[in-house]
């Protein structure tokens, strides 16, 4: 299994299904001051790119889980952090 680099920051949060209209999800976060200190830090140095509207930008990667909570409502709990490449496959094989 490939190794990853360690995440520059994390950052979590869970999106609770909205009960009036459905397939939508709400969230509010209470997101660490030192998770976004590492953010802002790592920001600075981070690779550019551009999005669609021509303004500079970072990546960042999201994972969303499906949970369920101790009353038995359905979330989803995602993990927020930079964007990393995928290391490069050691086993030989081009595919």
């Amino acid at each position: 299994m490939p190794d990853f680099a360690p995440d520059a920051f994390n950052i979590w949060g869970n999106f609770n299904k909205d009960q009036k209209k459905d397939g939508h999800y709400w969230a509010a976060m209470e997101v660490p001051v030192s998770e976004l200190r590492k953010m802002v830090e790592w920001v600075k140095t981070a690779d550019r790119c551009e999005n669609q509207k021509g303004e500079e930008c970072v990546k960042l990667r999201a994972n969303l889980m499906p949970r369920q909570s101790q009353a038995g409502n359905d979330y989803l709990l995602m993990a927020l952090s930079d964007a990393k490449p995928r290391p490069a496959d050691k086993s030989g094989a081009d595919f």
